[in-house]
C-alpha cells in the first residue's frame, strides 16, 4: 500500500481525494490519496515525507507550485516551461516534478468544444495556475491578454496586459479566471456583464458552484468549470504515479458524490 498526497494551504476544500481514491479502487490498487496541509515554512519537511518508500507522489496546490521545484531532483519540460509544478512523482529513485494543469486545462476546453486558436482571451491572474493556462493558450494560437493585481507579474507572462480590476469584457471571446477568487465565494468579475456567447472558464474547483460559473450559465455563456479541469489534470497525475491510464469515467462519477 502506498499513499499520494495533496500538499498546500488550504487543502480542506479539495475534491481530489474522492476522485483519486475512486480511481485506485476501480483498478484494484491498494493505494490511498490524502490531504496534507503544508505551510510555507514546512515545505521541505513535507518533501522529505514524500521521498519515503510508502509514498507514490503528490499533487501541489497554492502557495507551493512555484517554490517546490527547488526541493526536487528534476523537473519535466512542461513544468520548466510553465515555471510551476503541480505533480510530484518518482522515477528510478528520484523525485521529479511535472505540471498537469496546462494539459488538463487543454483537455477541459476540448471536452466543452472551446477552440482557442486565433481567439481573443482575457486571462485573470499571474500565479502558477495562470502560467499553466497561458502556456496552453499561446501554444494553441490564442491571442492572450493578462489582467492581474500585480502588473509586473502580468507583463512577465504576456505582451498584452489589461488593468485590474477588469471593467469590461468587450472585445474578448473567452475569459479565464486563473486566480483563487471564487474559493470563498468571491466573483473576480463582479458587476462586469457576461455577454451571451462568451466562453467563461474558471479554474477554481470547489464543492459549491462559484458565483462566476453561476452567472455564466445563467447568461447563456459556454461555461467550463474547475471540476472539469480538476478531473483531467488528476487523470494525468494518476498516470504519472501508477503508469496506468486513469479510469476517467469513474473519477468523473465520484465528483458529484463528493460535492
Amino acid at each position: 500500500m502506498a499513499v499520494a498526497y495533496l500538499i498546500g494551504d488550504p487543502v480542506a476544500h479539495s475534491l481530489s481525494p474522492a476522485m483519486q481514491n475512486a480511481a485506485f479502487g476501480a483498478l484494484g490498487l491498494p493505494h490511498r490519496y490524502e490531504l496534507l496541509r503544508v505551510r510555507s515554512e514546512d515545505l521541505r519537511g513535507a518533501i522529505a515525507r514524500i521521498r519515503e518508500d510508502d509514498v507514490l507522489g503528490a499533487n501541489v496546490t497554492i502557495p507551493h507550485k512555484e517554490k517546490v521545484a527547488r526541493a526536487l531532483d528534476g523537473v519535466e519540460e512542461t513544468a520548466r516551461r510553465i515555471g510551476a509544478v503541480n505533480t510530484l512523482f518518482k522515477r528510478t529513485g528520484s523525485l521529479r516534478g511535472d505540471n498537469t494543469d496546462g494539459p488538463g486545462f487543454g483537455d477541459a476546453l476540448a471536452e466543452k468544444g472551446v477552440d482557442v486558436a486565433g481567439r481573443r482571451v482575457l486571462l485573470l491572474g499571474a500565479g502558477g495556475a495562470a502560467r499553466a493556462c497561458v502556456d496552453h493558450l499561446t501554444r494553441a494560437g490564442a491571442q492572450v491578454t493578462i489582467a492581474a493585481r500585480t502588473a509586473a507579474r502580468a507583463r512577465h507572462l504576456a505582451g498584452d496586459t489589461s488593468p485590474w480590476p477588469v471593467r469590461s469584457l468587450e472585445g474578448y471571446e473567452i475569459v479565464v479566471n486563473a486566480t483563487s477568487l471564487g474559493l470563498r465565494g468571491e466573483d473576480p468579475l463582479e458587476d462586469v456583464p457576461l455577454l451571451s456567447g462568451l466562453a467563461v472558464v474558471d479554474v477554481v474547483a470547489t464543492a459549491r458552484e462559484t458565483p462566476l460559473m453561476a452567472r455564466a450559465r445563467a447568461g447563456g455563456c459556454v461555461a467550463v468549470d474547475g471540476l472539469i479541469m480538476l478531473l483531467h489534470q488528476g487523470a494525468r497525475a494518476f498516470r504519472l504515479w501508477t503508469g496506468l491510464d486513469a479510469p476517467v469515467g469513474v473519477m468523473r462519477a465520484a465528483l458529484p458524490r463528493a460535492v
